[in-house]
């Protein structure tokens, strides 16, 4: 089987040299295996560390003039990409050297439409309460397991195998998101196509390096409810429900008094307060209720506006 991986690089020249040798060191056939990184108009010095002849080699590089989001780069490399089946990987992210060969190998199975691989963190032991809420809780794919099908909301497009001819149904990514929400957009549709064949593997685990900080999460959670939110939620109301979006303007009113209640700079306070003071992992509600809040406040503004 032809495979090609798409990385989506931007800012990235201080971790491209962690994460491109192993995805250049593959035990899978170099000659069915097509690597495309997509460097979305960097102002590092990642154009000039992807000039080398050791990436540009064994790699194909696509550069963007100027920044266009992730959709945009992985739309890039998917109008680049010959392979019947396509990786979708972020730049950050280091693999082992059986990723693509393991990720075939579940792909045998004609159920299998969509994988997901297991993110881990690449640093141990984790000091910041959200990154142990991130990795260390059950949550997302890991409340499913490798047997059964996923449901959209946990099938995140890092370090994830698509067939090509599922893509091609689907579509291409919506350039008009950016940031937060990509993921949750896309698979959906894909979902709504596959609905019983997208699934997690365990066993694929991949190592995620430059983990953002609490603060700058919540910033992007709030700029994904006032950006990127509206914008899904005019194409999929449907969404709404699994996003707190009922607490906002849904047609229960009692909801709606609840979510005054729950979502307001009052509350919102004591929520961080109880996130400081309890150790991991009894303030992961907290940490859930910071990040429904954001999202929540984000949303209003755009109301408002």
């Amino acid at each position: 089987m032809k495979v090609s991986v798409i990385v989506s690089a931007y800012n990235a020249a201080d971790i491209l040299g962690t994460t491109l040798p192993p995805l250049l060191s593959q035990d899978y056939s170099s000659e069915k295996l097509q690597i495309i990184v997509v460097n979305d108009a960097s102002t590092d010095g990642t154009a000039a560390l992807l000039a080398s002849p050791k990436w540009t080699d064994r790699c194909e590089i696509i550069h963007h003039e100027t920044n266009l989001g992730r959709c945009a780069t992985r739309n890039s490399g998917l109008h680049a990409a010959t392979g019947d089946l396509v990786i979708f990987i972020d730049c950050d992210i280091e693999v082992g050297n059986d990723f693509v060969s393991r990720h075939v190998e579940r792909h045998s199975d004609p159920q299998v439409t969509g994988l997901l691989s297991n993110l881990q963190p690449a640093i141990s032991p984790l000091r910041q309460k959200y990154h142990r809420y991130l990795f260390h809780g059950r949550r997302g794919a890991k409340t499913v397991g490798g047997e059964t099908p996923l449901p959209y909301r946990y099938f995140i497009l890092t370090a994830t195998s698509i067939q090509r001819s599922a893509l091609e149904e689907t579509g291409e990514f919506k350039k008009e998101l950016t940031g937060y929400g990509i993921d949750l957009h896309y698979a959906y549709r894909l979902w709504k196509n596959f609905p019983e064949n997208l699934f997690y593997e365990p066993d694929i685990i991949v190592k995620q390096h430059k983990l953002k900080t609490f603060p700058l999460a919540l910033s992007d959670f709030g700029n994904y409810g006032a950006s990127n939110l509206p914008i899904i939620l005019d194409e999929f109301p449907e969404l709404g429900r699994n996003m707190g979006i009922d607490f906002v303007n849904g047609s229960n009113s009692l909801k709606r008094c609840a979510g005054a209640l729950l979502f307001n700079p009052l509350t919102r306070g004591v929520g961080r307060l109880l996130k400081a003071l309890f150790p991991s992992p009894i303030c992961n509600p907290f940490i859930r209720y910071l990040m429904v809040d954001a999202v929540v406040t984000g949303y209003r503004l755009t109301l408002k506006s």
